[in-house]
């Protein structure tokens, strides 16, 4: 059974509710929001306009798919060229006051950050362009495995960052 307001089905609405609770819950919590999270409201955003609009039923299964990693890709890139490379809001609470104001993390920083946009566009475009027989597993297994690909170098940065900085302070 389809469940429908008029003549749009329940799940047009999917988009603009969860950008709606997100938001709620946000600013309910007080959320600082970070590059990232503002990439992940751009994405229900723009899913919310085009599921009410209807140009969603015009896109491939896989563009829709591929939407999400390319708007964080996005967004990465964008905390980078700003300045605030993204990863600075999970590395800095648990990263010591010393280290924290030495170039090398903000460095690690951007160069982790890239990584991640790296990841994001190279999942969409796999996503969207490579599969000549498209599904979603599919597509679940290429994100999952580029991601996690990714996660691995990130901590590969990470760890060479502080065996490099415990060196220099010893």
């Amino acid at each position: 059974m389809v469940y429908s307001f008029g003549r749009m089905e329940w799940t047009q609405w999917a988009a603009p509710v969860a950008l709606a609770v997100t938001l709620l819950a946000a600013r309910w919590a007080r959320i600082h929001w970070n590059p990232l999270d503002i990439g992940i409201m751009a994405y229900f955003l723009i899913l919310s306009v085009l599921s009410l609009t209807g140009a969603e039923e015009h896109l491939p299964a896989r563009t829709k798919f591929a939407l999400c990693p390319a708007v964080l890709a996005v967004a990465a890139a964008a905390s980078v060229m700003w300045q605030r490379p993204f990863t600075l809001a999970y590395a800095w609470p648990y990263a010591p006051p010393l280290i924290r104001v030495r170039p090398a993390f903000f460095r690690a920083n951007q160069i982790m950050s890239l990584l991640w946009v790296a990841g994001f566009a190279i999942a969409a475009t796999l996503i969207n362009f490579w599969q000549t027989d498209w599904s979603p597993a599919r597509a679940a297994i290429i994100l999952v495995s580029t991601l996690g690909m990714t996660a691995v170098g990130t901590g590969a940065i990470a760890l060479w960052f502080h065996l490099r900085e415990t060196r220099a302070t010893a």
